[in-house]
C-alpha cells in the first residue's frame, strides 16, 4: 500500500488539485463558491427546520438543535455530490481505462477528493457554530476527522463499483437524484433515532448515511460520544465498501473495456 502511495500518490494530487481549479474556473466569485454554497444550504434548511416548522428534540435547545442539523446535513451533502460527480467519470474518461501513465484505479478517487472542498467548508462553518454556541465536545477532535475519512472511503468505494456499472447501465447517471433524495429524506438529519416510532427506527439503520450523521452529530451537537452501534456501522461500511469496491474495480474493469 505505501508503494501504491509513493507511486501514484503525486500523480493522484495534482489531477485533484486541476479539477479543484477547473471547478471554479470563469466564474466571477471564483474559488468564494466553496464557501458561499454550503453556507447557503445549512442556512436554507436550519431556518425550515428551526424558525418555519419549528421542530424541537427533546432536552435540545433550539440553538442545540441548529447545529444537531447542520451536522447532519453535511455529510449528506458530501455525500450526494461526491456519488454524482463520480457515477460519470469513467465515461467522461474512457480513454484512461487501460492507461497505465494514469491508472483508471485513480479516476473514482480523484473525482471524490475533487469533491470534497464544499463540504469540508460546510463541516468547518458547522464546527464553528458548534463551538459558538457551546455545543461541541473535545470528543469532537476525534470522532469527527476520522467519521469523514470512514464516509470517503463509503464513497469512494461505491464510485469504483458504479461508475464501471454505469458503463452499461447510463440509467444509473439518471436515478441518482431519486437515490440521494431518498437517503437525505430517511436520514436523522433533523431528529434524532428517540424521535422515531420503536416501529420504524429499521428505517434509520437501514440507511447508511445515518451511521455517518449520527457519528457526527454526537460530537458537534450532543457533546457525547456516538452509540458504539453507530461507530461500528460507520467503521464497517467505510473500511468494507472500500476494499470491496477497490477489488472489484481491478477485477471487473477489463470486461467493461468493451462498453467504454
Amino acid at each position: 500500500m505505501m508503494r501504491w502511495f509513493e507511486i501514484y500518490g503525486p500523480r493522484l494530487f495534482h489531477a485533484v488539485r486541476h479539477d479543484v481549479r477547473q471547478r471554479y474556473a470563469g466564474s466571477a466569485l471564483g474559488s468564494a463558491w466553496a464557501v458561499l454554497y454550503p453556507a447557503a444550504m445549512l442556512a436554507f434548511y436550519a431556518t425550515i427546520y428551526v424558525l418555519i416548522f419549528q421542530v424541537r428534540a427533546p432536552n435540545i435547545t433550539p440553538a442545540t438543535y441548529t447545529v444537531l442539523v447542520m451536522s447532519g446535513l453535511a455529510p449528506i451533502l458530501m455525500f450526494s455530490e461526491s456519488l454524482s460527480s463520480g457515477l460519470g467519470i469513467i465515461i467522461a474518461h474512457r480513454t484512461l481505462l487501460m492507461n497505465t501513465v494514469f491508472p483508471a484505479v485513480l479516476l473514482p478517487p480523484r473525482s471524490v477528493l475533487a469533491s470534497q472542498i464544499p463540504s469540508l467548508a460546510a463541516l468547518a462553518i458547522t464546527s464553528v457554530a458548534a463551538i459558538l454556541l457551546s455545543s461541541a465536545s473535545p470528543i469532537a477532535l476525534l470522532v469527527v476527522p476520522v467519521t469523514w475519512i470512514l464516509l470517503i472511503m463509503f464513497v469512494m468505494g461505491l464510485v469504483w463499483i458504479f461508475s464501471l456499472v454505469a458503463l452499461v447501465a447510463r440509467d444509473i447517471q439518471q436515478g441518482i437524484g431519486i437515490v440521494n433524495m431518498a437517503l437525505m429524506v430517511l436520514s436523522p438529519m433533523a431528529y434524532t433515532p428517540e424521535m422515531v416510532p420503536a416501529q420504524l427506527k429499521f428505517i434509520i439503520w437501514f440507511n447508511p448515511l445515518s451511521y455517518f450523521v449520527l457519528c457526527l452529530q454526537a460530537p458537534l451537537a450532543l457533546g457525547t460520544w456516538p452509540t458504539a452501534f453507530a461507530m461500528t456501522g460507520a467503521a464497517v461500511l467505510g473500511l468494507g465498501t472500500f476494499f470491496a469496491g477497490l477489488a472489484f474495480f481491478r477485477r471487473a474493469r477489463f470486461a467493461f473495456v468493451d462498453f467504454a
